[in-house]
């Protein structure tokens, strides 16, 4: 026995320097649990199998350079060095890298896959080929033993018996079951004599049902100008392949009733339902027809309407010119009349008139003078005489302007001109009748014929109307 005595600190030293050195770099498969995230960044678990545990610590670091996602639950493969804390003498994993395992580990190639294949348009709903609805040849890829293959040509045989049938035996199971499925999927491609593809198999764990998530199956199947569909595992099961198909099937057996057309009774079904939609379809064009047409209708009645309206209110329009026109000619002949009053009291012949005596006598009395004047005096009154004479004149010329200005103003306006340019004047008993309502009421109060007088510019003419619209002449 040695006989060195050794602190519990030095004995937890020693043991952690020899963990540190034998176990450094060992990778551990396990589960994960009591997964915890420390407000520093660093994240603590326990990493379980069947028989025991061990505590992990994956430091913030190191944690930001994982780009694994991982969870309660998850099986891992764990890369790491054991160490000792010794403090407590407890030794942990000091994990570098995280890697999911078993199922985990294939979802996340799963994921990355179908990513992958997303981005390049293989998914898209445009490349996708329609079905054909009554196939002559019908290729399988399928164990040749198991239940999916039985129930698909039983449903084969059963809906569509006029089908070849064609099985190509491929494994769908292990390593060597996605390059058998590549190549069956390459063959029927470059055969071309298929008029539709089913892809099979029955139900599993992803694991099982990994090689349909083979990429160079699904490249394989995008390329192929035939019709595929895809009837891989059951209901909830997704495959790469299933993404890629041109038709998803949940089961092998609705791969095989997706590629086969429907019986007698569902086509019978189908065509009465066709039927139905038909007559729907018809019946509310027609319906959307009649209501446009009631539209149409309606909007044509609406503008007629407004046309007479417009047409009636552009008559009332120029009846209401021509009245305006007359009344201001009326008015315009009364002011040229009262200016000539006007004129005619303030006329320089008449002011010259009633001051003649007035001005003889100041020119007797001025010849008195002159004769008492020198000669200059003598010339100027002359002078003053003839600038008296010039003074006079002035205002009775420019009086005469304005009156002959006036006179040829009021003969512009004049009824006379009106009438010259072709307007007619309607009288009757004297009375000039301005609108048509008051004709008509002269016409519907005589019983026979009514006497009116059209006034035009070089003379007046009489005539005798009747109700009925004929027109008898008369002399003026």
């Amino acid at each position: 026995m040695s006989t060195s005595i050794l602190s519990v600190y030095s004995l937890n030293q020693l043991a952690k320097q020899t963990l540190e050195a034998q176990l450094s770099g060992v990778q551990v498969a396990g589960e994960i649990r009591s997964l915890t995230r420390a407000a520093s960044g660093h994240m603590y678990f326990t990493l379980k199998d069947d028989q025991a545990e061990v505590r992990c610590a994956l430091f913030r670091g190191q944690a930001q350079r994982i780009r694994t996602v991982f969870a309660n639950g998850d099986a891992v493969v764990v890369l790491g060095s054991v160490s000792l804390y010794a403090p407590r003498g407890d030794y942990q994993l000091i994990v570098q890298g995280v890697e999911l395992a078993g199922d985990g580990r294939l979802a996340a190639l799963f994921e990355a896959l179908k990513k992958k294949l997303l981005t390049e348009g293989l998914f898209d709903a445009a490349r996708k080929r329609p079905l054909p609805i009554t196939p002559h040849r019908i290729a399988v890829i399928s164990s040749p033993v198991g239940a999916a293959i039985h129930d698909v040509l039983s449903v084969l045989a059963r809906r569509w018996p006029l089908a070849e049938v064609t099985l190509y035996p491929v494994a769908v199971q292990g390593e060597a079951a996605a390059g058998e499925l590549t190549a069956a999927v390459s063959s029927i491609r470059d055969a071309m004599a298929w008029d539709v593809v089913l892809i099979v198999r029955g139900g599993g764990s992803m694991s099982d049902l990994w090689a349909f998530n083979d990429e160079a199956l699904a490249r394989a199947i995008a390329a192929c100008p035939v019709p595929v569909i895809s009837g891989v595992g059951h209901e909830v099961d997704f495959t790469i392949c299933d993404f890629v198909a041109d038709v998803r099937a949940a089961t092998p057996t609705a791969a095989a009733e997706l590629a086969t057309p429907q019986t007698l009774a569902e086509w019978a079904q189908r065509s009465h339902l066709l039927h139905q939609r038909l007559n729907q379809i018809l019946s509310r064009r027609l319906n959307e027809a009649g209501q446009h047409l009631d539209r149409l209708t309606g909007r044509l009645r609406a503008a007629a309407q407004r046309f007479a309206s417009e047409h009636h209110r552009r008559v009332a329009l120029e009846l209401r010119l021509q009245h305006a026109l007359r009344q201001d000619g009326q008015r315009r002949h009364q002011a040229l009349r009262d200016l000539a009053a006007r004129l005619a009291r303030h006329s320089p012949v008449r002011w010259l008139r009633e001051n003649r005596g007035r001005t003889d006598r100041t020119v007797w009395r001025l010849q008195r003078v002159s004769a008492t004047m020198t000669v200059a005096r003598a010339q100027r009154l002359h002078l003053l005489q003839y600038r008296l004479h010039q003074a006079g004149r002035r205002p009775w010329q420019r009086a005469h302007d304005r009156w002959q200005q006036t006179g040829d103003l009021l003969a512009a306006l004049s009824p006379q001109r009106i009438l010259e340019r072709g307007y007619v004047l309607v009288e009757h008993e004297s009375a000039l009748l301005m609108r048509a309502a008051r004709l008509d009421a002269l016409m519907a109060e005589s019983d026979r014929t009514t006497l009116l007088t059209l006034r035009f510019a070089d003379g007046a003419k009489r005539i005798l109307a009747r109700p009925d619209g004929s027109e008898e002449a008369g002399e003026s």
